[in-house]
């Protein structure tokens, strides 16, 4: 019950915070982020919000990294937060992942839209898009989300736009989710 208020929470403060469209087709990465347990490469336009502007805007405590387009689209911005969750034991990614998936079809109006494999660090996840009203008095969005574990820790990234996005139109975020990663970036790139 704790992760679905958790969930609710998150997909809350994006729904306020972050629809639009992105028209750019190809995307590149601009800014690689590292904060010691995430990485992510964000494309031209995006910045990383700080904890005082996500406290400032009310994000749950569980949010550990949150980036955000410099280009506001539809009078909002889009915007990737990350969270974290403690696990009380080691969890394969793939399973995390779907435990992901069941706890947001939870959600008021949850229609499952797609499901893309990926990988993450050589372990594969999935790329979750689906629709869900996150609370009675708010509309139906649409969501992109990946989940993954490390150790015993639970990280979820999610972007949120109106239900009527298209997937070109979301690119930058689906950039950001699909190059997401646990591994320090200049370690990476000394390989």
């Amino acid at each position: 019950m704790m992760r679905l208020r958790s969930v609710a929470l998150v997909l809350g403060f994006l729904a306020l915070s972050a629809c639009g469209t992105s028209t750019t087709t190809t995307v590149t990465c601009d800014q690689q982020f590292w904060n010691g347990s995430v990485s992510a490469c964000l494309p031209k336009g995006w910045k990383v919000l700080s904890r005082d502007q996500l406290m400032t805007l009310g994000v749950p405590e569980e949010t550990v990294a949150a980036f955000q387009s410099d280009t506001p689209h539809a009078g909002q911005l889009d915007t990737v937060t990350v969270t974290k969750e403690p696990l009380s034991q080691e969890m394969a990614t793939p399973d995390y992942s779907q435990s992901n998936i069941l706890a947001v079809s939870a959600l008021p109006d949850y229609k499952l839209i797609d499901k893309v494999v990926v990988t993450i660090d050589g372990k594969e996840s999935a790329i979750h898009v689906f629709s869900a009203r996150p609370s009675p008095d708010q509309p139906i969005r649409r969501y992109y989300q990946l989940s993954a574990s490390i150790d015993r820790s639970g990280y979820t990234f999610t972007g949120s736009f109106p239900l009527s996005i298209q997937d070109s139109e979301a690119s930058e975020v689906l950039f950001i989710l699909k190059n997401a990663s646990f591994v320090d970036p200049t370690t990476k790139a000394g390989k």
